[in-house]
């Protein structure tokens, strides 16, 4: 009657699974992006860490 392992293990597979399943679509999504994106994407992270080094944050 103890189901408590079972239950856990189900728990962790199902959230492993689910983790995979996250990390696949954000990966053919990334893969989507256009170069125009990548190189906007990258100048606006630039400025944002200039911005912080500025601030001292």
């Amino acid at each position: 009657m103890e189901s408590g392992p079972t239950v856990w293990l189900l728990l962790l597979t199902l959230g492993v699974a689910a983790l995979g399943l996250i990390m696949a679509i954000s990966a053919m999504r990334n893969k989507k992006r256009t170069h125009q994106e990548r190189v906007a994407t990258e100048i606006a992270t630039k400025q944002e860490y200039r911005a912080e080094e500025r601030d001292g944050s």
